[in-house]
């Protein structure tokens, strides 16, 4: 009687672990099939699993280039403006003040806590921008208008460059696929970050010298 619960508790225990495992054979092939539909999936904003590090690593050479272009512009020798005194330059100009001074610092703490929250909030931040800068050029823009169709009648207008608009496509495209539940890592949330530091930097510069002082 004792041999038999016993054995009865050992059935038990090892059920599940049997049961899967010849459920895992039985479907072998149905199960790699899912899993490579699932490795291939695109989340909103055109980016999948696959792609991601590709992304990355395709903004954060736009980036550089960006950055050694905006070197050899006049512009650049123009003075720009502290981070801390940005949002009050953009209030005298009566644009809409950034939430967080564009202090990027400020997202970087909150990257630890959750990376697709700090890349949510990026993805405001580009907005905000792009909607001042918009202004700034006049380009007449919906108040519906989202950060890629601002972007296409930002370059449209000339108000930014080819490259700026590629950069801004694809960090966005990154910041979005964050927002729609791909999971990012802490790593790769403050690289985009850090990729987004040159338009931020940018963006700065014009605050300085597209506006003449009021």
């Amino acid at each position: 009687m004792e041999i038999a619960k016993l054995v009865l508790e050992y059935i038990r225990v090892f059920i599940w672990p049997i049961t899967i495992v010849l459920l895992s054979m039985i479907f072998k092939n149905e199960i790699i099939y899912l899993l490579r539909r699932i490795k291939k999936a695109d989340f909103p904003g055109g980016v999948s699993i696959e792609t991601f590090p590709q992304e990355i690593r395709e903004a954060k050479s736009l980036s550089r280039e960006i950055k050694e272009e905006g070197k050899k512009e006049k512009k650049k020798s123009e003075p720009t403006i502290p981070l801390t005194e940005a949002n009050a330059r953009m209030l005298n100009l009566g644009l809409a003040p950034s939430p967080s001074g564009l202090e990027f610092s400020y997202y970087y703490n909150l990257i630890e806590q959750d990376p697709a929250i700090a890349l949510a909030s990026l993805r405001i931040e580009f907005e905000i921008m792009l909607k001042n800068i918009a202004k700034g050029f006049k380009v007449e823009i919906n108040h519906r208008d989202g950060a890629g169709v601002i972007t296409k009648k930002l370059l449209e207008k000339s108000a930014i460059t080819s490259r700026q608009a590629e950069l801004i496509n694809h960090i966005i495209k990154l910041c979005n696929s964050a927002v729609h539940g791909f999971r990012v890592s802490s790593s790769q949330a403050e690289e985009i970050f850090k990729i987004a530091e040159v338009l931020r930097d940018q963006y700065i510069s014009w605050l300085s010298w597209g506006f003449s002082d009021k």
